[in-house]
């Protein structure tokens, strides 16, 4: 069945223009009309294989190929999944998230291990997994907490970057101040390949030593 996608309208006018096209050069080569690209661009559904058609059309001055997936996929969304699964479904994250998790995804937690169990880089899902478990047994969410307001999720190509600040804290030792965080998830063909969390490791060190944050 060809299913209509949205297309992820930011990321494809940004390739159209980073190879110096106009809509109408676009829609030549993908063999559309000008109308369509003028849809597709402004996130109005379209078929699956016309988006495979101006995925190929976009790829021929690329180094590595645009899959249809990678503009049909939203970025924004994806990482307001992942917010969400961290604070809501928290040791049990991993399990909603696998629809769109790669199998080799990557975690790169900032810090120093000995300071903060679950900094390091782990790969693949079991090693995520494991990771959320270590996280969720020395932290928790604050009850009956908005965690969306301390945070912003933007989009940046196929990609998506979250920051803002954190009241996640050491179990039953509840901080004064939040401790800042950025999140850069990589997505490719619409799977979560890699996800860099970095956030100000001195404070979130001195909160799980028992220290108070200045």
């Amino acid at each position: 069945m060809n299913r209509a996608y949205a297309c992820n309208r930011d990321f494809l006018r940004h390739l159209r223009l980073q190879n110096g096209w106009t809509q109408a050069d676009l829609a030549k080569r993908a063999g559309y009309s000008e109308r369509l690209i003028s849809k597709a661009e402004a996130g109005v559904p379209i078929a699956r294989d016309t988006i495979v058609d101006l995925a190929d059309a976009l790829s021929e001055s690329k180094a590595e190929p645009i899959f249809w997936e990678d503009l049909a996929s939203d970025p924004i969304q994806l990482a307001q999944r992942y917010l969400d699964a961290l604070h809501i479904h928290q040791q049990d994250a991993v399990d909603h998230l696998l629809d769109f998790m790669h199998e080799d995804v990557v975690f790169r937690i900032a810090g120093n291990p000995s300071q903060i169990p679950f900094a390091g880089e782990h790969a693949g899902i079991d090693a995520v997994r494991n990771m959320f478990n270590i996280f969720f047994s020395v932290l928790e969410v604050p009850p009956n907490h908005d965690y969306n307001q301390g945070y912003q999720v933007m989009g940046q190509g196929p990609n998506a970057i979250i920051w803002g600040e954190s009241w996640i804290h050491p179990i039953g030792k509840p901080i004064q101040q939040p401790i800042r965080v950025s999140n850069l998830l990589m997505f490719r063909r619409g799977k979560l390949v890699f996800l860099d969390d970095c956030y100000d490791t001195a404070a979130g060190a001195a909160c799980l030593q028992g220290t108070p944050v200045r």
